[in-house]
């Protein structure tokens, strides 16, 4: 059974763009070849406010960015608007007119001198399962008669149609396709073959500092399918990805060494004196298992950082928070432990 997530479409679409670079390659890959060349991309930037209506929240999430164009001295307004509605909406155009007027509206606020408005583009990023049906023209929500008249407003969207694509055309970065992959699989069927291209990429991520990704892409497989589903996505990360592996199957294993060693630990702290040997064979066992208890806190601590709850965060981690602060405090002793007695009397030296 899938867990209850708040807003887990509107989280990953918004974590994996923030990123401008995982956004470019999205960009690059759907705008116009003519107009992505005319662009400096070098000068992507992220706006953080949200346009859409506080009632629309739960079926769009958006991201503005600005980048310079090369023919002209404003920088242009690429808006996504993600509809992760289950079926086209009409509508839709008329709330993006709303939209770009509030980032009109905002531009003034950042510069009340401009004599200029900004040109916004803006792109329909859809992944319902019906096909959009929709024109993308602004002026076919009026009567036909009308829509040639020269004072009604004008403008068309473009539109990322993803609701019949296939797994192997998604486009763009390695997150950006596993993005588009794993909400493929949250809104069609079937899923097989969408989440075994996502793991494959999911494989290829750099490992590297701030937020873990194969939690986080995890995590959201968790709030969207069952978890026999889960748990065979996992499996199919293979051995580049063990501690995610580890993390959502079981800990216990790791659980009863730490058991093991925490009563010694412990014992060290209060000012027991080990043997030399055992000591350096504890030692060793104690450096893996620190190890790993720094690795638990810092994955947890990341996705604490991007807004996860408890509730999923055990699901993802088999960590809870009463065992997250036991986690923490059982390193505290260990490094504890491992610093010199400051009671014990300074060696004497010996002369011949």
């Amino acid at each position: 059974m899938a867990i209850s997530v708040q807003k887990p479409h509107d989280k990953l679409f918004k974590t994996v763009f923030s990123d401008t670079s995982e956004a470019e390659s999205f960009l690059r890959a759907y705008l116009p070849e003519t107009l992505s060349a005319q662009l400096d991309w070098s000068t992507l930037q992220l706006n953080e406010t949200s346009f859409v209506d506080e009632a629309m929240q739960e079926s769009e999430s958006d991201l503005l960015y600005q980048v310079q164009h090369k023919a002209i001295s404003e920088p242009l307004l690429l808006y996504i608007l993600f509809e992760h509605q289950s079926s086209p909406d009409k509508w839709m155009r008329f709330r993006l007119l709303k939209y770009m007027c509030r980032i009109w509206d905002e531009t003034f606020r950042k510069n009340p001198e401009q004599d200029a408005l900004p040109p916004i583009l803006p792109l329909v990023f859809y992944q319902g399962e019906k096909k959009w049906s929709y024109s993308t023209e602004f002026t076919d929500l009026l009567a036909e008669p009308t829509r040639a008249w020269s004072f009604v407003p004008r403008f068309a969207h473009l539109l990322v149609d993803q609701s019949e694509i296939s797994p192997e055309a998604v486009r763009g970065g390695l997150k950006a396709r596993i993005m588009q992959l794993l909400m493929l699989a949250a809104f069609h069927e079937p899923i097989q073959e969408a989440l075994a291209l996502a793991a494959q990429l999911l494989a290829q991520v750099p490992r590297t500092g701030g937020i873990d990704f194969d939690l986080f892409f995890v995590v959201y497989l968790a709030a969207t399918q069952q978890r026999q589903t889960v748990v065979e996505f996992v499996e199919a990360l293979g051995d580049y990805t063990m501690s995610v592996r580890s993390g959502i199957l079981t800990a216990a294993e790791e659980w009863k060494l730490e058991g093991e060693l925490k009563g010694r630990v412990e014992g060290r702290v209060e000012g027991r004196v080990e043997g030399r040997v055992e000591g350096r064979v504890e030692g060793r066992a104690e450096g893996r298992v620190e190890g790993r208890l720094e690795a638990k806190i810092e994955v947890v601590e990341s996705l604490l950082k991007i807004g996860m709850d408890w509730s999923l965060i055990e699901l993802a981690t088999g960590i809870n928070q009463p065992r997250f602060q036991e986690i923490k405090r059982l390193l505290a002793l260990m490094q504890a432990a491992q610093k010199p007695p400051t009671d014990q009397p300074p060696m004497q030296s010996t002369t011949n």
